[in-house]
């Protein structure tokens, strides 16, 4: 059996950027679902507007490279940067950190480097990596999932969060993360049984 392509694939379909961006945005809905189930609000105000501050730099970058905007904007490959990184993001992150997050995602990781395709990181992980080096507190801050916590955030109390900080009366983070408490010394005044 002779091929065309010497290499595979050796069969190929016809696809598209924008179709395979589709497909992995279908693909994120489930687990988005779930997400939203167990954290809140956050996770889709955090998606949102992370979409909008990645179309917005998108287009930005476009217009500054001189590149037609609308097919460049409509390939869902920003939205995809954004709802990737919304999705890996505290739910209640502070909207500043979002906008950092995604704004270097979009420009510095996925434009600089010369666009889609060209870029050779992850735009939406870089963005991560660069929140979780520059403000580690804010992205180790997490709620208790709605299902074992006693209050539950509602769509205003989340924006409200989300934009001014402020957790609703009663409610506190559950717990911040950090390095092994293992590097900690021993205490020397623990009770050892005597050698009877």
């Amino acid at each position: 059996m002779r091929f065309k392509t010497l290499t595979s694939p050796h069969i190929h379909a016809p696809t598209s950027v924008t179709l395979v961006m589709v497909q992995v945005l279908l693909a994120l809905v489930p687990g988005i679902a779930v997400y939203s189930y167990y954290f809140g609000w956050g996770v889709l105000i955090n998606i949102a507007f992370a979409m909008l501050i990645a179309l917005v730099c998108e287009a930005v970058m476009l217009n500054i490279r001189k590149s037609p905007i609308r097919p460049f904007l409509t390939d869902g490959s920003a939205l995809v940067t954004a709802v990737l990184l919304g999705v890996a993001l505290p739910p209640l992150l502070p909207w500043w950190a979002t906008l950092t997050a995604v704004a270097f995602a979009i420009v510095v990781a996925k434009h600089l480097y010369g666009g889609l395709g060209y870029n050779p990181f992850n735009p939406a992980m870089a963005g991560y990596a660069l929140l979780l080096i520059s403000f580690p507190r804010e992205m180790t801050a997490w709620l208790a999932p709605q299902m074992l916590g006693q209050t539950h955030l509602g769509f205003n109390d989340t924006l409200l969060a989300i934009f001014t900080g402020q957790l609703p009366e009663g409610l506190s983070i559950d717990a911040f993360t950090m390095a092994s408490p293992l590097d900690m010394p021993l205490n020397a005044s623990i009770d050892r049984p005597s050698g009877n």
